[in-house]
Parts: C-alpha cells; sequence; structure tokens
C-alpha cells in the first residue's frame, strides 16, 4: 500500500516480455513478464468483454471497479488493476501477487500463529463483507489467498457487480465496524465519479 499510483502506470506501460496462458481458473486468464526495473515485474491479464460465459455474466470491467472500490474504501486487499490493451485487446491488467497462497493450496481456510489471530479475523470479516457489497458470484477458496504475514488478498472479480439481490455469505454475524463506516459513506455520486457508468 502506498504505491499503487506507480503500480498502475507500471502496469499500464510496462513493456511486456512474454505472454502464457495460465493453467488455472476458467476465464483463460493470462500472465506476462514484464521489463525488469518496475515495482512489479509480472501481471496476470485477463481479456474478458461484457457478456455471459457459462451462465454466469462477467467483464473485465468488474476487476477493474473491485479494486477501485477497495481503494475507495481504504480496504488494500484487492491488487493494482488497470485496463490495457494487450495485442490490441482491451482487458484486465492485475498485479501479479508472488509469495502467496490460496486457502484452497492450504486446505481450506488456515489458521495463523496466535499473534496474528485478531488481525485475521477482522481481515475475514471484511472480506465477507466487500464480497456482499459488490455481489461477488465467486467467492472461493481459490480466490482468497494469504502471504507470509498474513495478508489475505481478493482475486478474481468478474463475475461482481451483478443485479443479483442475494448476498454471497449470508452467514454473516459480525461486522467490522471501520468498514462499515466507510460503506455508509458511499453514495451514487462518489461511486459514478470512481466507477463511472458501465
Amino acid at each position: 500500500m502506498g504505491r499503487e499510483a506507480e503500480i498502475e502506470e507500471c502496469l499500464k506501460t510496462a513493456e511486456i516480455l512474454a505472454l502464457e496462458d495460465i493453467p488455472i481458473g476458467v476465464t483463460s486468464p493470462k500472465s506476462a513478464n514484464l521489463e525488469p526495473g518496475g515495482p512489479v515485474d509480472k501481471l496476470a491479464w485477463k481479456q474478458l468483454p461484457p457478456g455471459i460465459y457459462r451462465g454466469f455474466y462477467e467483464s473485465y470491467k468488474a476487476e477493474i471497479a473491485a479494486y477501485e472500490l477497495d481503494k475507495l474504501l481504504g480496504l488494500g486487499m484487492v491488487p493494482v488493476t488497470v485496463e490495457r490493451r494487450i495485442r490490441n485487446e482491451l482487458g484486465a491488467a492485475i498485479m501479479w501477487l508472488s509469495d502467496t497462497q490460496s486457502f484452497k493450496d492450504l486446505g481450506g481456510v488456515p489458521r495463523p500463529p496466535n499473534r496474528y489471530i485478531g488481525y485475521w479475523t477482522i481481515q475475514l470479516i471484511r472480506a465477507k463483507m466487500f464480497d456482499n457489497l459488490i455481489y461477488n458470484r465467486d467467492p472461493n477458496e481459490g480466490n482468497w489467498l494469504v502471504d507470509p504475514a498474513w495478508n489475505l488478498m481478493l482475486i478474481d472479480h468478474s463475475r461482481s457487480f451483478t443485479p443479483d439481490a442475494d448476498m454471497a455469505h449470508d452467514d454473516m454475524n459480525r461486522i467490522d465496524r471501520y468498514l462499515w463506516e466507510r460503506m455508509q459513506l458511499l453514495d451514487e455520486p462518489t461511486l459514478t465519479a470512481v466507477l463511472g457508468n458501465g
């Protein structure tokens, strides 16, 4: 956190050295190695025009919107994401999260050492609140990542911002007051200014 503008610029403009398929995920994402010397050396790229795929409405624009809303809320869980044209196609360029593991790879929700439990619990609550706010249709254990410092990161938001009325996490019995207060400050003019109309 604190270097978002620098990373955004890198993701938009850094020279791409190689582009290859990522062997996981149903949306056929790709990874790209970037020229060395920048704040990040790799990105994930999702070229997914708005539309229905396998029965779900998906869009690369939802990836960007999730990042912008995360930034607006001061959450710090969604990796830096920008729009970029690669090989003449528009898509979402997403900062590659190295040195992380998914909950799926770890066999479920991991339990941190005792000194991290309070911080970890708050992050889990905030992640559920965020998923519910953006109507994320795909909050699975492969999309929740943790790094060695027990920071929770959320990826793959292409099925978010749908008109559905049901929430992804209906088991919420606790909320985080800080995030709730930030959410209550959101209004249509603020969201339109940050996210646009599309």
